[in-house]
């Protein structure tokens, strides 16, 4: 990537609950996202790329991937200059289908620029603080910031249990949003100067 190539930015829904507003945060992070011109966004459901739980027979940091599902992840997070995780918190931490996903892999996280996005009662910041202790030991690049998107259930949440208006939620964070996303563009280009 040099500075006139778009910076692919993958964005990672996180949860795979069957009634989730995951997606419904991760579209309107994405159009935020989208209003760069540096960045090209692609988008990975966790519960779309349907994971086993941890099933390669050998560890991930010697990357002698046997399955096409890992092989197929993995390709995803090589493609990838930087990743924004979107990701729920449930009882003070994240979802197990993140934590499986990022175990499948290691030298793909390494150095890679990432930006976490939490959402909850409390935005998600129990479960941001977890993360970074996971994507360090394996030495990913995670922003100082993150954004954290308090949800509130008597007002947020409509009676099938989805946000009512995701766009004003996640657009509340919008100036930050796009902050953020211009950080994680510099470092994905830096990360990319120190590999020319």
């Amino acid at each position: 990537m040099t500075e006139t190539q778009a910076t692919t930015v993958r964005v990672i829904i996180a949860s795979t609950r069957p009634v989730r507003v995951g997606p419904q945060i991760a579209e309107e992070v994405v159009k935020i996202i989208g209003e760069n011109r540096q960045v090209n966004v692609e988008v990975t459901d966790l519960k779309e790329l349907n994971l086993p739980f941890l099933d390669e027979p050998e560890m991930p940091a010697l990357g002698n991937y046997v399955h096409e599902h890992t092989k197929n992840w993995s390709g995803l997070i090589k493609a990838s200059d930087a990743v924004v995780i979107v990701t729920a918190e449930y009882n003070w931490g994240y979802p197990a289908s993140l934590k499986n996903a990022i175990d499948y892999l290691y030298s793909e996280w390494r150095k890679k620029p990432i930006l976490l996005v939490s959402y909850g009662a409390k935005g998600g910041a129990k479960a941001a603080e977890q993360l970074r202790q996971v994507l360090g030991r394996i030495r990913a690049n995670v922003l100082e910031v993150g954004i954290q998107i308090p949800l509130n259930s008597e007002v947020d949440y409509g009676k099938d249990h989805l946000l009512n208006d995701a766009a004003a939620v996640v657009g509340a964070h919008a100036q930050d949003i796009t902050a953020a996303v211009g950080e994680l563009v510099a470092a994905a280009q830096g990360q990319a100067e120190d590999k020319a």
